[in-house]
This record gives structure tokens, C-alpha cells and sequence, in this order.
């Protein structure tokens, strides 16, 4: 075919041998090669030029209507049309009356597919009995599938047109919402914590057997206070048993270090942004706290590093590991698994950047030292999840 798109000053001709239809919008036009241009005017849209092909013709409707859903089936799009000398009775819904009799062509919208499509008409006129051709519930099923996935457009485009005037929009992309609040809290209190904190090194008193300011806080938002720990016998959860719920989150707006804040920060931003201009406040709140919650309690219940081969002590689980990086790489998670469960989501992560964090995720457990490697694995899991669990409920626009 030559050009698909047609522009502002000219109509730029679709190269199709055999007989054709030309489609603008819902309209079709019966063309032919050579067709005369005077016989009748083509409004002016610049819309797109689609070319189908005709590959044969069958004799009896019902056959034709039996092959097209076998097309359907392999993945192949196509349309039956009565042959100008047969004109068969149509139904209210445009399909055919198979009590008439009448040939059918057989046309098909994608170039690519035009030989294997004559293949399967010659393998189908030689036996078109064949109980492989017996597809009409699986294509009454892709077409169902179809047709939800258009409504889920159109309702994408009615939320664009009814968005409020101001609200933007992320890459072409209508939003929820334009503000980020959750974001910029969580990020305006891990940096405000971990100064606070002495980036997990907090100065000791100068007044023997008092804390200092830093190491109340930090001991204070830690998932366990070490003097409850030790007085307990070493039980992680010795400090949330006593009513300290916080704890379950408080340790992800805790770094050891500048690097350690600025990276994921950077990350929670960029990440953290999309889904939350998309999908609002709230979800954002809920998918963040679960994140970090679960990264941390995978964190804590994987076995220390004297129980593990020394290969696998990037695997060992503690109680004092600090940091967002597991609820990080629950949002990564998200954005990863939504998009391939929800067609319609119209964020998706790069394979290249899908590659780069969970090769890095990888890279940490075997190669670097002092790693959180439990939260990281523990918070995709929980974005995993929470996308796999979401693209099942009709919770938003993208389900």
C-alpha cells in the first residue's frame, strides 16, 4: 500500500490492486483501480486511509460468516461483503441473513495478513467442515473483548473532554489531577527525618545517660527501639507489640546517607508523579504505605545471615534496615505489571529501565553489602500485586 495518512491540501491515493474499500470514519467507499474521482466527492477529513483486500468469495453466507470467525481467531481482521449480484437480505445489526442465499467476498484489513489468508481460504473451501473452523463462541469472545476495551477508550476520552480546564496532562495523557501532594509530603518528611536522624548515625548526648535529640527520633521511628529488642530477647516486633503501629512505616523516611536519600528520592518523584496525577491522592497514599509496610515485613522475616549459605547474605532479613527503596520499587512494580494487564493504561515502563532496576535489584543481593535486598523484593511484590488485583476491579478509567 502507499501512504495510510492523508493531510490538509490533498487526498493521497491508496495503491490496492483487486477490488478495495476505503474507509473514512464510519463510512465505506466500493472503489476499484483506476476508480473516477468525479464520480463522487470525499469530504474533507484528515483522517486516516485504511485498505482492505479481497482474497476470494464463498458461496453460502453461513460459510463465509464460519471462516471470518476463524480469522478472527488467528488473530487475522476481517469482513464479509455480498457480492453486487447477490445482494442478500442484511439483518437490523448489518450482518447477514443466512437464509438467503448469495457469494460473500472476503476481504482483509491488514496487508501483512493477505497470503496467510489465502492459505487458510484454500485449506477451509477443501474441507470447511473441519472442527477447526468450529470458532464462533472463542470469536464471539475476542469480539466481546473488543468491545469493552473501545468502551474503556471512549470513557478515557469523555474524562479527558470533562476534566477541568487547567488540570494538564502527563505525556498527551488526561490526568486525575495536576497536584502531587502525596509525593511531596513523603518526600519533604524523608528529608526532614533524615537530618533529623544524622542520616542513621545520630550524635550521642553529651549528658551521660540521655539521648540526644537525634537519637530519640531516630530510635523513635525505627521498626524497633534496639533497647526494646535486647530486653526482649531479640523479637523485632517488641516496640509495635507495645501500641507502636507507626513503626510499620516510619523506617521508610529514614537514609544512612545524602546519595541514599537523593536516589530514591529522584525515584519516588518520577514514579510516585505518574500514578499519582493518574489515579489521585488516595491511591497513591494506600499503594506507597503498602509498599513500604510489606518490603519491610519480608525484610524482617527473612532468616539472618548465619542461617544462609554466604552466597545468599544479601538475603538476610533485620529488623534496623532504613530507607524507601522498597516502597520505591513497589510503585515501579505498578507501573511495570498495569500496562500489560491493562492494554488501555497509558503509562509504560521502558524494557531498558525494566531491565536496569531489576537487574539492579539482582545486582545488590549477590554483589553489594549492607543492601535492604528483603524490602526491594518485598515491595515489588506488593506493586505486583496491587496492579494484578486492580486491573480485575472496574476501580478506574484503565480497568
Amino acid at each position: 500500500m502507499a501512504s495510510r495518512l492523508t493531510n490538509r491540501h490533498s487526498i493521497q491515493q491508496t495503491a490496492c490492486r483487486d477490488k478495495s474499500f476505503h474507509f473514512r470514519g464510519d463510512r465505506t467507499f466500493p472503489g476499484r483501480s483506476g476508480f473516477d474521482q468525479a464520480s463522487f466527492r470525499i469530504p474533507h477529513v484528515p483522517s486516516p486511509t485504511i485498505c482492505m483486500r479481497r482474497i476470494g468469495t464463498l458461496a453460502d453466507p453461513e460459510q463465509a460468516k464460519r471462516f471470518c470467525d476463524y480469522l478472527l481467531t488467528q488473530s487475522i481482521q476481517c469482513r464479509i461483503e455480498p457480492e453486487p449480484s447477490s445482494e442478500p437480505k442484511t439483518t437490523p445489526k448489518g450482518g447477514f441473513d443466512g437464509n438467503h442465499a448469495g457469494s460473500c467476498d472476503v476481504w482483509i484489513r491488514d496487508e501483512a495478513d493477505v497470503e496467510k489468508a489465502k492459505q487458510e481460504l484454500e485449506s477451509f473451501r477443501a474441507a470447511p467442515n473441519d472442527a477447526k473452523y468450529d470458532a464462533e463462541d472463542k470469536a464471539k469472545q475476542l469480539r466481546k473483548q473488543t468491545s469493552a476495551e473501545e468502551k474503556r477508550r471512549r470513557k478515557l476520552q469523555q474524562a479527558a473532554q470533562a476534566r477541568p480546564q487547567g488540570s494538564g496532562a502527563l505525556m498527551g495523557v488526561p490526568l486525575r489531577q495536576q497536584a502531587i501532594p502525596v509525593v511531596i509530603a513523603a518526600i519533604a518528611i524523608s528529608i526532614l527525618a533524615s537530618f533529623a536522624t544524622g542520616f542513621g548515625s545520630p550524635r550521642p548526648s553529651k549528658i551521660p545517660g540521655e539521648l540526644s535529640s537525634e537519637e530519640a527520633v531516630f530510635y523513635g521511628l525505627s521498626f524497633v527501639d534496639w533497647r526494646d529488642y535486647i530486653s526482649s530477647g531479640n523479637d523485632p516486633f517488641a516496640s509495635i507489640k507495645k501500641g507502636e503501629v507507626w513503626r510499620l512505616i516510619t523506617p521508610i523516611f529514614l537514609h544512612g546517607s545524602t546519595f541514599h536519600l537523593a536516589f530514591n528520592m529522584l525515584a519516588l518523584f518520577f514514579l510516585g508523579a505518574a500514578i499519582e496525577r493518574l489515579q489521585g491522592s488516595w491511591f497513591m497514599a494506600l499503594l506507597l504505605v503498602a509498599s513500604g509496610i510489606f518490603g519491610g515485613l519480608v525484610q524482617v522475616w527473612l532468616p539472618p545471615a548465619d542461617e544462609l549459605p554466604p552466597l545468599l547474605h544479601g538475603l538476610a532479613g533485620t529488623p534496623f534496615s532504613i530507607g524507601a527503596s522498597g516502597a520505591v520499587y513497589g510503585l515501579f512494580g505498578y507501573l511495570w505489571i498495569r500496562p500489560l494487564l491493562s492494554p488501555s493504561y497509558p503509562v509504560r515502563m521502558l524494557p531498558n529501565n525494566v531491565a536496569i532496576m531489576l537487574g539492579f535489584m539482582v545486582f545488590c543481593v549477590f554483589f553489594v553489602d549492607r543492601i535492604a535486598n528483603g524490602a526491594h523484593i518485598g515491595g515489588l511484590l506488593a506493586g505486583v500485586l496491587t496492579a494484578a488485583a486492580v486491573s480485575q476491579m472496574d476501580l478506574d478509567s484503565f480497568s
